[in-house]
């Protein structure tokens, strides 16, 4: 089953970061990737509001789904608050529930219908990755100390178990 993954981080001068996804945890993910190819193209793809984010380091490209809602967004023409109360905020609801809607599925099916899912587990090298590499750790470091920071990323976070 994709992880739920939903990154909404705002810095100063009303700059926002944002990522949504279903985010793969099995090579290959072809399983899932009908389920989200519709809301990809109603939220994201057909969506002026969301330019593309940019692209992935490599070693972060199979932790991230080809339908996941990358941006980064900032006041230009329109306000970005409003762009995440209403555009953003319609996205989420309707990536919530469809991933709901997969949750439920996955919790039904019998073990013959969960063989075609079955590949590589990446979640642990995700886990590692993410304890190592994620994007606030250099800041929570200098605002809360390494010890902290390595507690909340272990345990609360990424953790290990």
């Amino acid at each position: 089953l994709p992880v739920l993954g939903i990154d909404l981080v705002s810095l100063p001068g009303s700059k926002h970061l944002l990522l949504m996804d279903a985010q793969p945890m099995v090579q290959p993910n072809t399983v899932y990737e009908d389920h989200w190819k519709k809301w990809h193209t109603s939220y994201v793809a057909n969506n002026g509001k969301f330019p593309w984010g940019g692209d992935f380091p490599e070693p972060v490209q199979q932790y991230v789904s080809k339908y996941a809602l990358w941006t980064r967004l900032q006041d230009t023409t329109e306000d970005a608050s409003s762009i995440i109360q209403s555009d953003v905020w319609d996205a989420f609801v309707h990536h919530l529930d469809l991933y709901m809607e997969l949750l439920a599925k996955c919790s039904n099916n019998n073990d013959d219908e969960l063989e075609a899912i079955i590949g590589p587990n990446v979640q642990p090298a995700y886990l590692d990755y993410r304890r190592q590499n994620d994007p606030a750790k250099p800041m929570l470091n200098s605002l809360y100390g390494k010890e902290w920071t390595d507690l909340l990323l272990e345990t609360v976070l990424f953790p290990r178990e």
